[in-house]
């Protein structure tokens, strides 16, 4: 085994401007410094992490509100092309709610064709009310 070669350091000649300014004793010094920044704790304030759960639940509620929007436009669309059909149900259920009454009262005056048939939709768990009026149609709800 040889003998660790001993570290040659230059010194400072005032003939060479070249030659680092710097001593050898600072650099000890520099990196003492270095390691003790590095271990010192910063505190962390929570003011990024906050600012960005805020925005992501503003983000999420914007997104939210757009979608109940379309939703809701969506909706009163469909009311809107259903609307036709559902007069002409209403209009079917008061002419049959007006069959079924005329119906029952030939029934109730003796006719017996019509009494077979009361008797049959009662069977069948439908009642009719003769003095009952007619349906009314649901108000459709238009803005």
């Amino acid at each position: 085994m040889s003998a660790p070669s001993p570290t040659v350091v230059p010194m400072r000649d005032s003939s060479s401007p070249e030659m680092p300014v710097a001593p050898l004793a600072a650099k000890p010094a520099q990196a003492a410094s270095a390691s003790a920044k590095s271990s010192k704790v910063t505190p962390r304030h929570g003011f990024m992490p906050l600012l960005l759960g805020l925005l992501a639940v503003t983000a999420w509620l914007g997104v939210q509100a757009w979608q109940l929007e379309q939703d809701r436009q969506q909706l009163l669309a469909t009311q809107a092309t259903m609307a036709p059909t559902l007069d002409k149900a209403g209009q079917l259920r008061r002419s049959l709610d007006l069959l079924a009454a005329d119906t029952q009262r030939l029934a109730d005056g003796g006719n017996g064709n019509a009494r077979l048939l009361v008797d049959e939709l009662r069977k069948r768990g439908i009642t009719i009310n003769p003095n009952s009026p007619p349906v009314q149609p649901a108000a459709s709800a238009t803005r």
